[in-house]
């Protein structure tokens, strides 16, 4: 039974490896598409990821992992908008440079590419990349992985190593694949095009944010002088969310904006959520902001303000209490909410309602609050 789970384990533990080469490697096989026209960079784009798949193939054969080839089919499974004819074509490709780049000595002491020749008679010489059909023949194949070879220089197209006949035989497979790739960015657009259009967000009465804005305007305009003046308001605050998974681990306030006047107004909000550190309790800013409000006449508006990920401040916060960089209290202390102000304004300065979760941040809106609650001088992660 004891070898049957150990045989077991070590099974699972081979498969998650794999699964990991795979996955690792998949972005390098991801096509870069067809090309209206030649690139006269193409090949200067594939050769870093050609030197990436190649070192991977490498590692992983070396490492006691799948051989190049099965890594590579491995890895194209997870690349969907790769099509039958392209990954036939990948798959041979990339598995005939591994062998070629074996047999040439191109791999370093840590299984990586370098391609410097070390065996053969181009000994000393870098191994080539060069595209086997030309590119005035497949211009839009310029950046297409499946159209690349690599050889020692002696055998280079340069130097009169090609083999026209087995070419031209690779010229009509990467026609399936051109066709091929054709298709799926057809379909692509496609999809694209039908994709339907998301609706507009609407408000409790169901406008748009333009009819928002209308009835705004219209209401300014039958309001004449009132609109000039501040308006009479009920302000409510409240923390809304704590940091979870579903909204990004952010700190959340909520506020509720009523206008008891008849008349519209247009308001500036402005916010600032505070945390306080683990140890020694220190207030700081989280976040602050401001966002312009167009309340209509008797109207009600619902906003929401949100904090960085609760992340954003763990290493802010132990530097605050002071805890050396190596001291492990900072694997167990956590930033903290501790509260929230906000300012409504009229015009440019005029304040016509404030809002504060306790009665120590309402002391912040003193004309000189102390400095605990000094929204001014309040230390933050962004330099504030």
């Amino acid at each position: 039974m004891t070898i049957a789970l150990f045989l077991i384990s070590g099974a699972s533990h081979a498969r998650a490896e794999n699964n990991r080469l795979a996955k690792a490697l998949a972005p390098q096989l991801r096509p870069l598409g067809l090309t209206p026209r030649a690139d006269p960079q193409g090949l200067n784009q594939l050769r870093p990821r050609l030197v990436e798949i190649l070192s991977a193939m490498q590692a992983s054969y070396k490492g006691g992992g799948p051989d190049g080839r099965t890594l590579i089919s491995s890895s194209l499974e997870l690349v969907p908008s790769v099509g039958d004819a392209q990954r036939m074509m990948l798959i041979g490709n990339l598995t005939q440079m591994w062998t070629e780049a074996r047999a040439l000595g191109c791999f370093g002491a840590d299984h990586k590419f370098t391609g410097l020749i070390t065996q053969g008679p181009d000994s000393g010489s870098q191994a080539v990349f060069e595209f086997i059909v030309p590119v005035e023949q497949a211009p839009r194949l310029s950046r297409e992985i499946s159209n690349v070879r690599l050889v020692a220089p002696s055998r280079s197209r340069e130097k009169g190593g090609a083999d026209s006949a087995r070419d031209a035989a690779f010229a009509k497979q990467l026609e399936a694949v051109e066709s091929e790739m054709q298709h799926g960015a057809n379909q692509a657009k496609i999809a694209k095009d039908n994709k339907p259009k998301p609706e507009p967000v609407r408000n409790s009465m169901g406008e748009t944010a333009a009819e928002q804005s209308a009835r705004f305007q219209a209401e300014m305009a039958r309001a004449g002088d009132a609109a000039g003046k501040p308006p009479s308001l009920k302000l409510q605050g409240r923390l809304i969310q704590q940091p979870s998974k579903r909204n990004n681990y952010c700190w959340s306030y909520g506020i509720d904006l009523r206008n008891i006047s008849a008349h519209p107004a247009e308001l500036t909000v402005e916010w600032w959520i505070l945390g306080k550190t683990d140890i020694k309790r220190i207030n700081y800013l989280m976040a602050k902001g401001s966002e312009k409000v167009q309340l209509r006449g008797a109207g009600v508006q619902a906003l929401e303000f949100k904090t960085k990920p609760k992340s954003t401040y763990d290493n802010f916060a132990d530097d605050l209490d002071e805890l050396p960089a190596k001291d492990k209290r900072r694997a167990k202390t956590e930033p903290d909410y501790r509260g929230a102000v906000i300012r409504v304004l009229h015009g440019k300065d005029t304040v016509i309602a404030t809002w504060a979760s306790d009665a120590t941040m309402a002391r912040a809106l003193m004309e000189d609050p102390p400095a605990e609650v000094d929204l001014e001088r309040l230390p933050g992660p962004d330099g504030r």
